[in-house]
């Protein structure tokens, strides 16, 4: 299969994907356009968005086990998922062409599918740090684990209120799962390891790859943190369905080029 000339992306962005497992990309997005996804993004955690199911709507701990009484149901949430596989906006956001060009120039491939998708509220104060993994030790069905994320950021995403965190290079070490994993943490932020944090302004987008560690903290400060994540793989990609113990999702949907008889 021969490999698509690159759409947006120069060759030393992609080169530098490769090398580290991520990529921050700038103004990707309008201000109008987050100005809607915000809006839209508000209105599906208010549960005013008929067609999005409850169970996409996942509160923080706190307010789940009521250790806190809710006082604001926006801020209550700590993330939406699988919204695009109902919802016209979010599949709009899946399917826009500047990001989907970008999707293929790191890919290497025109035939692109939606894995999912989940939207970090990340409330002030009460929005909480995700730790250190990798997307494809879930996703552990998915071959070749080999999938990226675009990460918009709808707000400033900052430091201070949580951005995300990686570890360049370590896409390449394999999947880890919980044991292999502890054996790196206390070095994660070394000379050896480093921590190159990737803050972004709303409209710019970090790509990362699936198996490169990343992590966010928890939002201190008083400035709301929504990043939406939207996970693409080649539609080339199988699904072992022996793996018992991988997320349950969706349909996967067909972003861009062709789909394969027997394959995801």
């Amino acid at each position: 299969m021969a490999t698509p000339r690159l759409r947006t992306l120069a060759e030393e962005q992609v080169r530098q994907f490769r090398l580290n497992g991520f990529l921050t990309v700038r103004d990707v997005l309008s201000a109008e356009e987050i100005e809607a996804l915000a809006a839209h993004t508000d209105l599906i955690a208010a549960g005013k968005v008929a067609h999005i199911p409850e169970t996409s709507i996942q509160l923080e701990k706190m307010f789940r086990e009521g250790t806190r009484n809710i006082t604001d149901q926006v801020l209550s949430v700590r993330k939406l998922f699988n919204l695009a596989v109902y919802d016209e906006v979010m599949w709009s956001h899946v399917t826009n062409p500047r990001i989907v060009d970008i999707i293929v120039d790191l890919l290497g491939s025109d035939d692109i599918k939606l894995y999912g998708d989940q939207l970090f509220m990340k409330a002030p104060v009460t929005g909480t740090e995700q730790p250190w993994h990798q997307d494809s030790a879930s996703w552990r069905d998915i071959f070749p684990m080999d999938l990226v994320t675009a990460w918009t950021s709808i707000d400033h995403a900052m430091v201070e209120n949580g951005c995300l965190n990686f570890v360049p290079g370590t896409h390449r070490w394999g999947m880890m799962r919980h044991k292999q994993l502890a054996w790196f943490l206390e070095d994660l932020g070394s000379d050896q390891w480093p921590v190159v944090a990737a803050p972004l302004r709303p409209g710019s987008i970090s790509f990362h790859h699936s198996l490169v560690l990343h992590q966010s903290n928890a939002n201190l400060s008083g400035q709301r943190r929504r990043g939406y994540a939207v996970h693409y793989m080649r539609a080339a990609s199988q699904r072992d369905e022996s793996v018992t113990d991988a997320p349950k999702m969706p349909p996967f949907k067909q972003v861009r080029g062709r789909s394969f008889v027997g394959r995801v």
